[in-house]
């Protein structure tokens, strides 16, 4: 990964406090996760296919994605947030971007699975104090996944106006930055 990028990932991760805690109460919902992850993600891809503009992404290849997106939720409650964990990020954001998903579909997206994650952890953790905390981590775990996959794209279309254009891109980072009156 390009350093100036985990150093962004890294940024982030501060912002958020998204602390070795976090990380330590993201694993103990892995058993929640197996439990649960795979009416989610059933639930995701039907989400999916009732809808045109996501259906023709998904159209022949749901079981595939099904495993895939499986993996992704045991992931997201793995335990490590390195610059491999960002690594995957930047392929799932850049993957998006290849196949022509809009962002925003993305966003709509990862609000199911906040939603579905948190009522995964109420309905494992009964006492609401620690299922308040761990809905926490998974959120903010949720959160840096977004911000990954958002900069990816962000990165990747400037990257695209550059090659395009013969702009170099910092001057596109520049005028990008410029006030608007």
């Amino acid at each position: 990964m390009d350093p100036a990028t985990v150093a962004i990932f890294e940024r982030l991760k501060v912002f958020l406090e998204f602390s070795q805690a976090d990380a330590d109460r993201l694993v103990a919902l892995q058993p929640a996760m197996a439990k649960h992850g795979p009416s989610i993600t059933t639930e995701f891809y039907k989400r999916l296919g009732e809808v045109p503009e996501t259906a023709k992404f998904i159209k022949g290849r749901v079981e595939e994605l099904r495993v895939t997106h499986l993996a992704w939720l045991r992931s997201l409650v793995g335990g490590v947030y390195d610059e491999s964990y960002l690594a995957s990020r930047w392929k799932i954001g850049l993957t998006h971007v290849r196949i022509g998903l809009d962002p925003y579909w993305v966003e709509a997206v990862m609000s199911f699975i906040r939603t579905a994650g948190v009522e995964a952890i109420i309905a494992e953790l009964r006492d609401s104090a620690t299922a308040g905390r761990h809905a926490s981590s998974f959120l903010k775990v949720c959160d840096l996944d977004m911000l990954i996959i958002n900069l990816s794209y962000a990165e990747d279309r400037l990257d695209r106006l550059a090659s395009f254009t013969g702009i170099k891109r910092s001057l596109f980072e520049t005028i990008i930055r410029i006030p608007k009156k």
